[in-house]
């Protein structure tokens, strides 16, 4: 089985590399002036070019090398009732395609994937830096950089005892008003602002950061696949608004996270689920 996933990860990160390459140029083209094709998929939801050409191409890796896995992937709605199958390779092909739009950088490629509902492998790539965090169930979380080959580092979440000067990551452009209230409880200091959700889970990931709340319905089951097998293997905790897990195996094909969700080091988890309970006035 080890050996089984650690063919699965060199697929996905195959997948994810692959994907943030086209996503890289098209982007330095956008900055050129070029057309990116924005549509609007709903209010407030945008689609770009890139988004359906990262989209394609992780499909079409993932097809090839491991036809008889379920896709479930944010560019198809078809496919979002694939969460029962026992193998689910669960994409957001460009996360934050807003700020894509507003050329800040502050995007990324996700690829996940569960065994029977439980994340086992993650990667979560910045086209615009190169910049990858992956990891395997029980082989641990890493980080590189493209432009350096083969070359990781290992990646182990900060532990952070003092609570006065937590560092939380917050949305620079949706930020929910439950936010505030969060800080006020824990007397947060300082905020570091950054666009998409897989962006700034892995900011607390790699250390940039020591917590990020997304105390707010909107984030679905991509955005937080990848990142919670990376967060638990560098020995932190990916969990809805409420402190639970969150569940991958939902037979009915429902794909949100209702409480929203919480990432932090384990030894402040307790005080942190409090606190984000209390914003959900469920203490």
């Amino acid at each position: 089985m080890k050996q089984d996933l650690e063919y699965l990860l060199d697929i996905g990160r195959q997948a994810a590399r692959l994907a943030a390459e086209r996503i890289k140029g098209i982007y330095q083209q956008y900055l050129s002036g070029g057309n990116i094709d924005i549509k609007e998929k709903g209010a407030g939801d945008p689609v770009t070019a890139a988004d359906m050409a990262a989209n394609q191409i992780i499909a079409e890796t993932l097809k090839h090398s491991c036809p008889e896995h379920a896709i479930l992937t944010e560019e198809e709605p078809d496919t979002w009732d694939k969460t029962g199958e026992e193998w689910v390779w669960m994409i957001d092909p460009l996360d934050g395609t807003r700020d894509f739009i507003k050329a800040n950088g502050e995007f990324v490629t996700m690829v996940g994937l569960t065994h029977r509902g439980e994340p086992t492998i993650g990667v979560v790539i910045e086209p615009s830096t190169g910049f990858e965090l992956y990891a395997c169930k029980g082989l641990g979380a890493y980080n590189s950089w493209l432009s350096q080959g083969d070359t990781s580092s290992r990646v182990k979440i900060n532990a952070t005892p003092v609570l006065k000067n937590l560092r939380l990551a917050v949305s620079r452009s949706h930020r929910d008003p439950k936010i505030d209230k969060f800080i006020e409880i824990l007397s947060i200091q300082r905020e570091i602002p950054s666009g998409s959700v897989g962006r700034k889970l892995a900011m607390v990931i790699n250390g940039e950061a020591d917590i990020y709340v997304h105390p707010a319905r909107g984030t679905k089951l991509w955005d937080t696949c990848a990142c919670d097998v990376i967060a638990s293997e560098a020995g932190g905790v990916l969990l809805s608004g409420t402190g639970e897990p969150i569940s991958y195996l939902r037979p009915s094909g429902d794909v949100e996270n209702y409480y929203g969700l919480l990432v932090c080091s384990t030894n402040i988890l307790d005080k942190i689920v409090w606190a984000s309970r209390k914003v959900w006035e469920l203490e």
